[in-house]
């Protein structure tokens, strides 16, 4: 199975485990205040194990019956952050049609993420430790999934928001370090390049002194929390048909407050796709909390983009739009 997002990554080699709470000892208090409040990455174990979707998930034939009118997107390979690497091989599909593609044999790797479809929502439970309500996310669904068939993602950061990463069915092998670890810019400009993917000496040269590592191992009805601003890369670890569930939400204002300024002094800045009214709702946060001009900075430093409409074909996905 590949795990190029890791085999070129010295620091991979030697990285400390995250810290795993089991999800019936881990109180929302300890939760917020230990874990999100400090934006420290956490394994939940067992955090997900009651959701129906894994079980009811499993059955292909239940999927496909349940979602298969939807058009996605499916990618013969992993999940790529270089986008112009990532639309490679690309195909719209119909949800079945891409069930059938990612439970096929003769598929080495694939992958399909977007919008959880609306038939589905009943199959995602609840934590036992974290009840909400929250904000909505600024650059995510509040819900998504990632179906894959030995595919992982490239490494990567969320510049704002919360994710509760959702084992559902298979395991998986998560990387972290943080942004602003020791030299950022010569570690996102490696990540960002993707070079590393297949190229064992693009970490030469690189002072690994002061990086601090970790790594997750997650298994079926786990979740993992990742907080803003970590690097985080994630490899596959079964063969076969797997399922992810990110759920995200927004950020309390203190954690916000703190990344935008974080972004601005970075020189990194706010960088990727945000949609319309993601982008309005954080620059109305900023107002509240007089960081206005801050997030001025680091979107301009990031080359930040709004995101144009979704395509016709592709609106049913959203719960939005069904309303």
């Amino acid at each position: 199975m590949p795990d190029m997002t890791f085999a070129h990554v010295p620091g991979m080699k030697a990285a400390s485990q995250v810290t795993e709470r089991r999800a019936e000892d881990l109180s929302e208090e300890t939760f917020l205040s230990e874990y999100v409040a400090n934006s420290l990455p956490v394994v939940i174990r067992g955090a997900v194990a009651h959701w129906p979707a894994c079980t009811k998930w499993r059955d292909k034939d239940y999927l496909k019956r349940q979602s298969g009118h939807h058009r996605v997107f499916a990618y013969p390979h992993e999940y790529l952050d270089a986008k112009a690497s990532n639309e490679i091989g690309k195909r719209e599909l119909s949800f079945a049609e891409a069930i059938d593609f990612l439970h096929a044999p003769e598929t080495a790797v694939g992958f399909v993420g977007t919008a959880m479809p609306i038939e589905l929502l009943p199959d995602v439970g609840d934590f036992r430790f974290f009840s909400g309500p929250v904000e909505p996310a600024f650059f995510y669904h509040d819900i998504r999934y990632f179906l894959f068939r030995n595919a992982g993602t490239t490494w990567h950061y969320h510049p704002l928001d919360e994710t509760l990463m959702c084992q559902v069915i298979g395991r998986k092998r998560v990387g972290f370090v943080h942004t602003l670890s020791p030299r950022p810019y010569a570690i996102r400009n490696i990540f960002v390049r993707e070079a590393y993917y297949t190229d064992p000496t693009a970490f030469d040269g690189f002072d690994n002194s002061g990086h601090v590592w970790f790594e997750a191992t997650l298994d079926e009805g786990d979740a993992l929390y990742i907080p803003p601003l970590w690097w985080h890369g994630v490899v596959a670890l079964t063969h076969d048909f797997g399922v992810t569930a990110p759920i995200t939400w927004r950020s309390p204002l203190p954690v916000i407050a703190d990344t935008i300024r974080k972004l601005a002094e970075w020189g990194g800045g706010l960088e990727g796709v945000m949609p319309p009214s993601g982008a309005q709702a954080l620059q109305d946060v900023a107002r509240k909390l007089g960081l206005t001009e801050e997030l001025l900075h680091a979107a301009t430093q990031g080359k930040l983009r709004v995101q144009q409409a979704i395509p016709p074909n592709l609106r049913t996905l959203t719960r939005t739009s069904q309303s």
